[in-house]
């Protein structure tokens, strides 16, 4: 894996591999799910002109995917399949996300540089504070940073007393959680009254909920 490499394309040169890119997707997904031979059936799609068309597309609901649980918009045949992730399904069946290997790759490879646009380097310690099991985001940045050369503590949620003593122990750089819980920690350690030069944290990445202008500048003064 590259990372920090760069390939630079012109205007027209990027355009001209989305509009590929487009057509290849398209002409995948109508010959191999049933769902968009039928939804795509009256698109022109070889005579896209440019990518901007993909406006002229037919929306994929959330509700489409419910109805079509668990592998009804699988693209590829099921031994292919090396993961299985999942909403929580709050609302009726959960909408699945099926990996293969060449998805887990390029998965991990975008974790990796979005870390690495955040400051992440490699040999950092990064305590991964999101939940596991069949929400993407804790194996995703899991994934990512180790691609990316950092240390991965994989905390999962929960257990302050014990994110905290990881904190302290290993000097973790980077912090991966919910707003919410960054924000559950900072108080936490107030309340510890816990020495601040004990800790070496200078990276969030925060996400996996809505959160205000309000929350961000309160976890960055905490």
């Amino acid at each position: 894996m590259l990372l920090g490499s760069e390939i630079l394309l012109s205007r027209p040169e990027l355009k001209e591999l989305q509009l590929k890119r487009l057509r290849e997707t398209l002409e995948r997904i109508i010959s191999s799910v049933p769902f968009y031979t039928e939804a795509l059936a009256a698109t022109a799609r070889r005579d896209l002109k440019s990518s901007e068309q993909i406006t002229d597309l037919p929306f994929t609901t959330k509700s489409d995917l419910r109805n079509n649980y668990p592998l009804g918009f699988l693209a590829v045949k099921q031994n292919e399949v090396l993961r299985i992730h999942a909403s929580s399904g709050t609302r009726g069946k959960p909408t699945i996300a099926a990996y293969t290997d060449g998805d887990l790759r390029i998965w991990a490879e975008l974790c990796a540089r979005s870390l690495e646009t955040a400051g992440v380097r490699p040999g950092d310690v990064l305590q991964n504070c999101y939940g596991y099991g069949l929400f993407t985001g804790g194996l995703g940045l899991h994934q990512g940073a180790e691609a990316l050369g950092a240390t991965v503590i994989p905390s999962s949620s929960g257990r302050s007393q014990h994110q905290l003593m990881l904190m302290q122990d290993f000097q973790t750089r980077v912090l991966c959680c919910t707003p919410s819980y960054a924000l559950t920690l900072a108080l936490f350690i107030e309340e510890k009254k816990v020495d601040r030069a004990k800790l070496k944290l200078e990276i969030g990445i925060f996400g996996a909920e809505p959160w205000s202008q309000e929350c961000r500048e309160q976890i960055e003064q905490r």
